[in-house]
């Protein structure tokens, strides 16, 4: 060919490059390009659709200068970019260049390779699973795309084989497995699709993407290889529910979409989300008027939340929301197999409901799959192996379990969490569902739901012994996970057809998991309905439930006259059955509920009462709390001096990280210290330091994510302090965090201080003298005016 003249151009497709004059037209306009990115696009049009190296890209564009390959990658992206809509006359020889796919002075060729769909939606939330598949298919010659039915396989392989069509010079074709029934039939089909035999394929170089082949899992990966071994310019895209085992396979599984976490509350949050933008754009789809607001928001956020993020599902469900709306598809959700039937008539069988799709991977089971799959449902969150194995398969031996929970992950039908010590599995919520349908028509219910209890009786055991022996940290990580499946059981065991006493069991040792995670409204429900009902209890059992009780009810409800009879009753069982551990519980627990009613002298008598047993027993980290609450008890009988000595020295200790036990009395007492710490300085005169120590506790409560510290920090030390300096923004924006907090976690108490708080500041505002009041009553009181009367 003529080589490029300085004063001539050269026209291909609807594009004029000046080499000379270094400019590209394209119909006329010009297009920026970076110098090096016009020295490659002018290598390339000069081969006139050969294949260009990249060695020698780099040794002619970089005149022999040594860089890396990734230089290279990123001039060919802004070639691409330049391009826009003609990005894949660009093609990538994979392991050997690139090429221009358009001829000198030829019209661009027809985008599409022959029969490969074209899809009719844009591709949501998916750009990131998009450039990993990309980059797969660029790096290996066999890539399995796999997930759950409804996650979107097939989508984005079809959006996959749409960005390579200009790389593979043969074209990209899709094979259709779903409506095939027989193995003997998937060869002749892939040939039907590639319109020529195996054996015709070695100098072909073309992408084929092979749609739904878990049903014909063996058939189809022993074609792959077959067809992968006569075309060594081949790549193939599987998409399946599950791995085919195929020689060379890599596995890429698709996950949900993003769904919003349950504080979201305006639109714009929520459509951060791929989940909401998938959904909120098919109900526009049907629902033109439709636009997400923030009244809205949450509910969208709810529904999507529900749905785990499943494509299909959420489609499903956008198609209902111009008859139900919104709100009526989110309580729809109840049922939700009835509900989702609204599928394209265009669509596979399979793809038209909610049900017909999960029926797809179930019917993919053999029996002892399917009866372990239904029997796990009965777990309300993340579970190990062994939970698995003692709750859904006793009768097998532990390791065949491991091996029928390989099979369901691999089979899409669990998810595997394998971020911490120790790996557990989890349900999305929507087969969860069919699975409890599949397990009520085996009549296994009930036998199910005992060894489930029973489980957690042992867990709940366990996560009670070790409250006092591991650090704060070690425990979270280890029983954390488990409040759902405790209250699940403490339901089935305390209705009808359940066991009180399995129930009675759990609730006896479930005082770490109410304390370290702020469920005491929870644990006040429960243990009221307990301990005022005719439920046979031994004396042990109901000193610890006394004791839970009265942590329960001192956050949920504050210094009620049932507060100080738990706490009574509880130190009265400690001393019959001689339980040193409870009787420190109970003596802090009074101590707060005189603290609360105003009695200080009384609080200051249960803290001494409290660090002269620690002593005796040789626990210094609770004489070290004992003597944090003398000092708060000092404080407020006026002794800043002593107050402010006892509460510093409990600091050095919390500071030198000496204490493990962060929640053993339902609080944490470093954040407490600097809570109360920054009180007494302010009155010292030390506002400086009385600030720096409030903020620090409440740094120090979110840094532990516990919710009554946090409460506790921003009630007694930030918003006080803030006020006391007359800061009103810093407080509104406070009590609003605290009773939003407190609502949350059924902390009454600390709810009544927000309150008080947002009166102080309206008060401010048409009463000063009232405010000035309030604000001395709540600095100088145990509790907020009205809860102590």
């Amino acid at each position: 060919m003529d080589s490029l003249r300085d004063d001539r151009s050269v026209a291909f497709g609807r594009y004029q490059l000046f080499p000379e004059l270094r400019v590209l037209l394209r119909d006329g306009e010009k297009i920026d390009l970076g110098p090096r990115a016009f020295d490659v696009l002018r290598m390339l049009v000069e081969a006139n659709g050969k294949v260009v190296g990249k060695d020698e890209l780099i040794a002619t564009v970089w005149g022999g200068v040594i860089v890396e390959e990734n230089n290279l990658q990123a001039q060919m992206s802004a070639i691409r970019r330049a391009l826009g809509a003609d990005r894949d006359m660009i093609a990538t020889e994979f392991g050997r260049g690139y090429s221009l796919s358009v001829s000198r002075n030829a019209p661009a060729p027809v985008a599409a390779s022959p029969a490969f769909p074209h899809p009719l939606t844009p591709l949501v939330g998916r750009a990131a699973e998009l450039d990993d598949v990309l980059r797969l298919i660029a790096e290996q010659r066999f890539v399995t795309l796999a997930g759950p039915g409804g996650i979107g396989k097939t989508r984005l392989a079809i959006e996959a084989g749409h960005h390579l069509r200009g790389t593979f010079a043969d074209g990209v074709y899709m094979a259709e497995m779903a409506k095939i029934a027989e193995s003997d039939l998937v060869r002749p089909a892939i040939e039907q699709c590639l319109q020529l035999p195996y054996v015709q394929l070695r100098d072909k170089h073309l992408l084929l993407v092979i749609d739904n082949g878990e049903h014909l899992a063996d058939a189809v990966a022993e074609v792959v290889e077959t067809l992968l071994n006569h075309g060594p310019g081949l790549r193939i895209l599987v998409t399946a529910q599950e791995p085919l085992d195929g020689a060379g396979e890599h596995v890429y599984r698709l996950a949900p979409l993003a769904v919003p976490p349950a504080d979201t509350h305006t639109a714009e949050q929520a459509l951060t989300h791929a989940a909401v933008r998938l959904f909120v754009e098919r109900v526009a789809a049907g629902l033109h008027q439709f636009a997400l607001d923030d009244a809205a928001a949450a509910t969208v956020s709810a529904i999507c939340r529900q749905l785990d993020g499943l494509p299909l599902a959420l489609e499903l469900a956008a198609a209902r929301v111009p008859v139900l709306g919104i709100q009526g598809v989110l309580a729809g959700l109840t049922d939700r197999f009835k509900l989702l039937t609204a599928g394209r008539r265009t669509a596979l069988p399979r793809q038209r409901t909610l049900r017909a799709a999960v029926d797809w991977s179930h019917n993919l089971l053999d029996e002892e799959e399917r009866k372990l799959f239904r029997r796990l449902s009965a777990f309300a969150a993340e579970f190990t192996a062994d939970a698995a194995h003692h709750v859904g398969a006793p009768e097998q031996e532990s390791w065949h379990t491991i091996d029928l929970l390989s099979a369901l992950v691999s089979k899409s039908l669990l998810q595997s969490e394998l971020g911490g010590a120790t790996p557990r599995y989890r349900f999305l919520e929507t087969i969860r569902f069919y699975a409890m349908e599949k397990l009520a028509d085996s009549g296994e219910v009930a036998l199910t739901a005992q060894r489930h209890a029973a489980f957690f009786a042992q867990v709940a055991q366990r996560a009670s012994g070790d409250w006092t022996e591991l650090p704060t940290q070690v425990w979270r990580r280890t029983y954390q996970a488990d409040i759902d499946d405790i209250r699940s059981a403490l339901d089935w065991a305390f209705a009808p057809d359940g066991d009180e006493q399995t129930g009675i069991d759990i609730l006896t040792h479930a005082a770490p998991f109410w304390n370290q995670l702020s469920l005491h409204g929870e644990c006040q429900r429960r243990l009221t309905l307990i301990l005022n009902g005719s439920v046979s209890i031994q004396a042990r059992q109901e000193m610890m439930l006394q004791a839970s009780y009265g942590t329960s009810l001192a956050w949920a409800r504050g210094p009620v006259a049932e507060t100080g009879k738990a706490w009574t009753r509880a130190l009265d069982l400690a001393h019959q059955l001689d339980d040193l551990e409870t009787r420190l519980r109970a003596h802090y627990g009074l101590w707060l509920y005189a603290l609360r009613c105003d009695r200080y002298q009384e609080s200051l008598s249960q803290a001494r009462q409290l660090t002269a047993l620690a002593r005796q027993i040789g626990d210094e980290d609770t004489v070290i709390t004992g003597e944090r609450l003398a000092g708060v008890s000092l404080y407020f009988l006026g002794d800043c001096a002593e107050a402010r000595r006892l509460i510093e020295m409990s600091l050095r200790w919390y500071e030198r990280g000496r204490s493990a036990q962060t929640f053993l009395f339902g609080m944490d007492q470093y954040a407490a210290a600097q809570t109360y710490i920054a009180r007494v300085l302010w009155f010292e005169g030390f506002t400086g330091d009385a600030l720096e120590a409030a903020i620090a506790a409440v740094a120090r409560a979110r840094a532990i994510d516990h919710a009554c510290s946090l409460c506790c920090a921003l009630a007694e030390g930030w918003c006080l302090v803030h006020a006391l300096n007359g800061d009103d923004e810093a407080v509104a924006q406070a009590s609003a965090t605290l009773i939003r907090t407190a609502d949350q976690h059924g902390l009454g108490f600390w709810r009544s201080y927000g309150e008080m708080f947002e009166r102080w500041l309206e008060a401010r505002r048409h009463d000063p003298l009232a405010a000035a009041a309030l604000l001395d009553r709540l600095a100088h009181s145990g509790a907020p005016p009205g809860l102590n009367g």
